[in-house]
């Protein structure tokens, strides 16, 4: 069944199925895309001078210590997955968190927030299921002997 030969779209649509696209990938494990999905729809979306997530990510890697081994950068895995490249260098390999898949689709929603003044019911419910399972293993974290 072929579909239609193209398709109207915008950016808020856009960035919204992307944002959408990459829930359903982090869900499936499937890091690399649910990040590389999430960072094209924050990248798309306007700039704004409203609050988001991403501005304390940023404050955040430069109060690393130099120590820290790995990527700092907000957005190394970003660089990594669209060049393959770390700190300017080819890189063959990464290690992707599950963590960093949660922040990169973060940024995305709260800029699409900071920008629409609105969010899906599938980002709401995302950020709503994270945030219990967060909960959760700090619960957890903190009954564990220690």
């Amino acid at each position: 069944m072929a579909g239609p030969a193209f398709v109207e779209t915008n950016i808020r649509l856009a960035a919204m199925r992307q944002i959408h696209a990459a829930i359903e990938h982090q869900q499936r494990q499937d890091y690399e895309c649910a990040i590389t999905l999430a960072a094209a729809a924050e990248g798309m979306l306007p700039a704004t001078d409203e609050p988001h997530f991403h501005q304390k990510v940023k404050d955040f890697a430069v109060a690393l210590p130099h120590a820290v081994e790995g990527a700092q950068k907000p957005n190394d895995f970003i660089t990594w997955l669209k060049h393959g490249t770390y700190n300017g260098k080819q890189c063959e390999t990464a290690t992707i968190d599950y963590s960093e898949s949660l922040v990169i689709i973060w940024r995305a929603i709260t800029k699409f927030f900071a920008v629409y003044d609105d969010v899906s019911p599938q980002m709401q419910s995302w950020a709503k299921t994270v945030r219990e399972e967060l909960l959760a293993e700090v619960a957890a974290n903190k009954a564990q002997p220690g």
